[in-house]
């Protein structure tokens, strides 16, 4: 190998350039056949994935090594042109630039890593691959509800993480705060009311509630934070002689969706059998005779909280 490196240093320019091209194809298809071949000594789907990422790199890394030892006697030439022409290479590639700067900051400030859930800028959904210059989202949201997938793949530059903020949704706390409201008739039993609530949600969240605990005094004792109230908590306002109640309560970021349809399911049967003691009322605006013809506003999708009243009002 040391014989082949110093007659491929001491070839003329043209030499030079067979060897170096030579030589790239060669270590891209050696390492080639090991992308394919050597993950798949590995039964995990993450160690398969960084195992992968190891062999491109090391390729590429191998390649610019190669290329360094052909052309090393005229580096030194190259260096006060490559300084002239730097700053204009600068300005013509400053994108390209600060996707790879994005990159490093993403590797050593651990902004994320694959299989985190984040939101950059206005795109959210689950980090799949991180490359030199683009992240690849398996996108959620959008015209789907909640967090549910809605197929898209979105490669995003790495430099707009220097640009705008980065959401994290897997970091150290993986629960968010969600929230749904519910109106009741002014006649309504309060009380009931609010303890029907805080049952329901404590036993929603009961199977977790541990766990986020455990999972929030890890946050605290890295960053300065308050301890805010893990258990699920009711707020109540009037609103146009109704009653509105705020259910708030922690949820795995990754079941909003399914948390909200298992305590809106549980609410509305809890309604049906309070025995009158509680009554859904109709939202603002919205005509009190179910047979009045629908206007432009009833013509728009119901929210959650309006079609578990309908639902309750069909029973």
């Amino acid at each position: 190998m040391n014989d082949l490196l110093k007659q491929a240093v001491s070839l003329s320019l043209l030499g030079k350039c067979i060897a170096a091209a030579a030589g790239i194809l060669i270590i891209h298809g050696t390492f080639r056949v090991l992308e394919e071949t050597l993950p798949r000594r590995f039964g995990r789907a993450d160690a398969r994935y960084k195992v992968r990422k190891l062999v491109v790199f090391s390729g590429y890394l191998s390649i610019l090594i190669f290329l360094a030892f052909v052309f090393e006697d005229r580096l030194s030439r190259l260096s006060f042109a490559l300084g002239v022409v730097g700053a204009g290479v600068a300005v013509a590639l400053q994108d390209v630039l600060a996707s790879f700067a994005g990159a490093f900051s993403i590797g050593f400030s651990k902004l994320y890593a694959v299989g985190d859930r984040v939101q950059i800028g206005e795109t959210r959904g689950d980090v799949i691959d991180i490359g030199l210059l683009r992240t690849t989202l398996l996108e959620t949201g959008n015209w789907v509800s909640g967090d549910l997938y809605n197929g898209r793949i979105v490669r995003i530059p790495n430099s707009a993480i220097l640009k705008g903020s980065v959401f994290n949704y897997s970091q150290g706390f993986r629960f968010v705060w969600d929230e749904i409201k519910l109106l009741f008739t002014i006649t309504s039993d309060c009380q009931f009311a609010r303890e029907m609530l805080l049952r329901v949600a404590k036993e929603a969240i009961g199977e977790y509630l541990v766990e986020a605990q455990t999972s929030w005094k890890v946050i605290s004792d890295n960053y300065r934070s308050e301890n805010p109230p893990l258990e699920p908590t009711v707020a109540l306002v009037v609103v146009g002689g109704s009653l509105e109640f705020s259910l708030s309560y922690v949820t795995d970021y990754t079941k909003r969706t399914a948390m909200r349809d298992r305590l809106f399911t549980k609410i509305v049967e809890e309604v049906a059998n309070s025995n009158g003691r509680l009554e859904w009322a109709s939202p603002a605006g919205a005509p009190a005779s179910p047979t009045a013809a629908p206007d432009a506003t009833e013509a728009r999708p119901a929210s959650s909280t309006q079609a578990a009243g309908k639902v309750a009002g069909s029973h």
